[in-house]
């Protein structure tokens, strides 16, 4: 059984997560009335199928809370409704439509590039003495994802403001610490979006500023918007990123297309590792009986980790043009800003192959909870691959004429 809400701090979850996908294709989950899938086929069956929807259903476990924290979880939850990641039927095709737009020919020439200079500045900066990876390398990258949208000087403080929603985001339980400094940020995204609407910084913010007015959507939406794709853009990016770190060795960047090796980052790191659909309809899901309403938590990290489509499932290789994770979703959900960080996870690549360096972690602790990857901090130092050792040497060739020049005295 996988331990949803255990601390992954210290451990690696991944073998966790692989044995999960092999031996266990659903666990009942008690705090909310549904079920955990693991498999991928059942994952990608549940994330296309009409009888579910991500629209959010009653919460179950609201009903022991005090009046006072039940509202306060009501407003996060409304505010959460608007994300198009939460929504469903004709809103969804609208916002997502507009997501769409706003996000369409955003990885340009400029933005490529300035990825490419900010890994390899980084990684030049650094040299050889140790360093904590996430400091130095991912959170410099990951925040330039954020400004290729914002601009520069949004990007830190709505990178910063996003954070307490991230936070609640990633603990499975009602945490009314965490809710309380969500709807905090959540004003303060509103009042920097409020702000940005007399002078935009960028076409980006310009077109969700046009939703703050537009009567179909309003403020709400256009805050919602934004935060999904700061919080969406920053920490995916910023976790596979350490991956890189984490797991891509020399013989890996020497042997492997680029693409392909970016494209397994993205499979181990599975930055969101659960998918919630709610049943819209009474229905059967294995051995389980599902009323209108009950949660299916998708893990899309174990989906990941399926041997029956993933052969050695924790091994990086060349899987083909052909192989498919579920790291950006599937269907009407898939994520639009997955150009966005590919980009950056490749321009990394790039950058550590044109280096002829790769990172050796010696130290590596992750936030504890397992819905969304995490680190904390990610130690080690850049290394160089070992010299080949160099094998026999033949004897010197000498001349046949040598040989056989008579001696003169």
């Amino acid at each position: 059984m996988l331990d949803v809400f255990g601390d992954f701090s210290q451990d690696d979850p991944a073998a966790a997560l692989a044995e999960a996908a092999a031996g266990c294709p659903y666990q009942a989950a008690a705090e909310n009335g549904g079920i955990y899938a693991f498999r991928a086929d059942d994952v990608r069956h549940i994330m296309s199928s009409p009888q579910f929807w991500s629209q959010r259903s009653t919460d179950r476990r609201l009903a022991h809370l005090p009046d006072a924290d039940r509202e306060r979880r009501a407003r996060l939850k409304a505010f959460f409704a608007h994300w198009p990641v939460f929504s469903d039927s004709d809103y969804h095709k609208r916002i997502r439509l507009v997501t769409l737009r706003l996000l369409r020919g955003i990885v340009t020439p400029q933005v490529r590039t300035s990825y490419a200079r900010v890994a390899d500045e980084r990684l030049a900066a650094v040299g050889g003495a140790p360093f904590d990876w996430l400091t130095e390398v991912a959170r410099p990258l990951a925040r330039e994802v954020v400004a290729a949208m914002t601009g520069q000087a949004g990007a830190t403080p709505l990178i910063e403001l996003s954070r307490a929603v991230m936070d609640e985001l990633a603990t499975a339980r009602l945490d009314m610490e965490r809710i309380e400094q969500a709807l905090a940020s959540v004003e303060g995204l509103r009042d920097w979006l409020d702000a940005a609407r007399t002078a935009p910084p960028t076409p980006f913010v310009a077109g969700i500023a046009r939703l703050w007015d537009d009567p179909d959507f309003g403020p709400e939406t256009a805050t919602a918007l934004l935060t999904q794709v700061v919080t969406g853009a920053h920490d995916p990016t910023l976790a596979a990123l350490c991956v890189v770190g984490e797991r891509v060795t020399h013989d890996q960047l020497d042997h492997l297309f680029l693409p392909r090796l970016r494209e397994e980052v993205f499979r181990l790191a599975t930055p969101f590792r659960f998918a919630s659909r709610y049943a819209r309809e009474p229905v059967t899901v294995g051995p389980y009986e599902l009323a209108a309403g009950d949660r299916v938590n998708l893990c899309l990290a174990t989906a990941n980790l399926d041997p029956e489509h993933h052969r050695d499932p924790l091994r990086v290789q060349d899987r083909g043009a052909a192989a498919r994770s579920l790291t950006f979703g599937a269907g009407d959900h898939y994520c639009p800003g997955a150009p966005l960080a590919r980009s950056a996870v490749e321009a990394l690549l790039e950058a550590l192959k044109r280096a002829g360096v790769a990172f050796r972690a010696e130290h590596v602790e992750r936030e504890p909870e397992l819905p969304t990857l995490r680190y904390r901090t990610l130690h080690g130092r850049l290394v160089r691959p070992a010299p080949a050792a160099p094998g026999p040497q033949p004897a010197p060739a000498t001349c046949p004429a040598q040989r056989s020049r008579p001696h003169r005295g």
